[in-house]
């Protein structure tokens, strides 16, 4: 009895060495197991693009430290004006002006587009066209803001992608670093698709990286001051296939406290308590997300294989579960993964689209897919909407527009729906994205993807 026990006991020991191994393994105490990057050298030209003005700094701020220190040329552009209704969109221009000053940027390096705060979901997928602007709530159709790059700029999507074309043409930038499309902040997902559009738009084929600031309720871990940490990348976006590859950017002690001087600078934002705070770490954290390659299938499966299960569409790329509005709460709105299936042409006419969530598809949700597809004689915004076991495609080009109606399948919590195939017809190029609504918010949303069709 004495050696069972004696076993017993040193069999219990192991497991709690194991367990508590593990368990400090994963506390930010140490760097994570990532590739470095981004790597930044003499001869770059790195653009950092910065929804509101701070977010610049905070995610960024060793890294703008590092290119000046290294003699690389940095942009900032500021997109919105930060008029967040807690303090006036003239301080906040100074903020990031002696922010930025702290880190070895002059003024002339700093570029404000002046868009409204919170409203760039809202350019992006519904206010594109200069015929049809996004209306403020002073009533203004038009950017008023005193330091703006473009004076009397239309509120509109169209206008805002010009604004950042011209941008990355004039400065030509060898690395662009913006926000990441899983962030669940409006402007900064909405940030995320203007960029890849532009970039499309432009030819870009320079690096690009994504920072992360808004992944509630319990990333970065812990949410406070604890600059002696690391930031590490979130449990629910690592191993995601097709998902971000994730990249360590080490600072030196002199960028951190150079940093942290530069973030102290935005009183009105950083005050004792925030959660921006946790952002002043040992490390920044960045992340790519590779072009999605797409080939045209000569096995065309129908809508009917699919609901008859002899036939399986395949994954385009997966979602994180548990993220969005209600953290995973709402499993029906809670989306997991989308799949597409194009054409060639020679058999079946039509491709196929799939949209996975975790629980069963809610009758009272709204499933909107969107897209713009990159033609030689326009872009084409695409909007397929999922509802009440019923789905819908509006196509709109060069102010021309068409709806219709088109087949729907749901089985095993997948909406598959069939779409025309000369959507992919003239250009290889698109980016999509996926969200869910309910009562018009929306509950959960994906990156956007580039999407390359071979």
């Amino acid at each position: 009895m004495k050696w069972n026990f004696k076993i017993i006991l040193l069999a219990v020991l192991i497991v709690s060495l194991t367990v508590m191994v593990y368990s400090y393994s994963q506390l930010p105490f140490y760097p994570p197991e990532y590739p470095a990057g981004p790597s930044i050298n003499a001869g770059d030209r790195v653009l950092v693009v910065a929804p509101h003005p701070d977010d610049e700094v905070i995610c960024n701020g060793g890294v703008i430290s590092y290119a000046v220190e290294n003699k690389a040329q940095v942009k900032v552009v500021v997109i919105t004006d930060g008029n967040d209704t807690k303090t006036s969109p003239l301080i906040r221009h100074n903020e990031t002006i002696n922010g930025t000053k702290i880190l070895g940027l002059g003024e002339e390096n700093v570029t404000f587009l002046g868009y409204k705060d919170g409203s760039l979901r809202n350019l992006l997928n519904d206010y594109w066209d200069y015929n049809n602007p996004f209306t403020a709530s002073n009533g203004s159709k038009q950017v008023t803001y005193p330091y703006a790059f473009q004076k009397n700029a239309t509120y509109c999507g169209a206008n805002l992608a010009e604004n950042l074309e011209t941008v990355i043409t004039d400065f030509k930038p060898t690395i662009i670093i913006y926000p990441s499309g899983d962030d669940e902040q409006f402007d900064h997902q909405a940030t995320n698709g203007f960029i890849e559009y532009a970039t499309i738009q432009t030819g870009y084929n320079g690096s690009k990286y994504t920072y992360l600031l808004h992944l509630p309720p319990n990333w970065p871990s812990p949410r406070s001051y604890y600059p002696e940490y690391y930031l590490v990348p979130p449990k629910q976006l690592v191993g995601v296939l097709n998902g971000p590859e994730w990249f360590v950017f080490n600072l030196t002690n002199y960028q951190e406290r150079l940093k942290e001087e530069s973030l102290r600078t935005y009183k009105t934002q950083i005050v004792p308590s925030s959660y921006l705070l946790s952002f002043l770490r040992k490390n920044e954290l960045f992340a790519e997300y590779h072009t999605l390659n797409v080939s045209r299938s000569t096995d065309n499966p129908s809508l009917s294989e699919f609901g008859n299960g002899s036939k399986n569409l395949s994954n385009l790329f997966y979602d994180a579960a548990g993220d969005g509005k209600y953290h995973g709460e709402e499993e029906s709105l809670d989306i997991i993964s989308v799949g597409i299936n194009v054409s060639d042409g020679t058999t079946n006419g039509n491709s196929l689209l799939s949209v996975k969530t975790v629980g069963e598809p809610a009758q009272d949700a709204v499933y909107n897919i969107r897209m713009n597809i990159f033609n030689p004689e326009g872009t084409e915004r695409v909007k397929i909407s999922v509802h009440s076991e019923s789905a819908e495609i509006q196509r709109e080009v060069n102010g021309s527009s068409t709806q219709d109606n088109i087949p729907l399948i749901i089985k095993n919590n997948t909406m598959v729906m069939e779409i025309p195939s000369d959507l992919f017809k003239k250009s290889p190029y698109s980016i999509l994205s996926v969200d869910a609504t309910k009562s018009g918010a929306i509950i959960d949303q994906t990156p956007w993807r580039v999407i390359k069709v071979s």
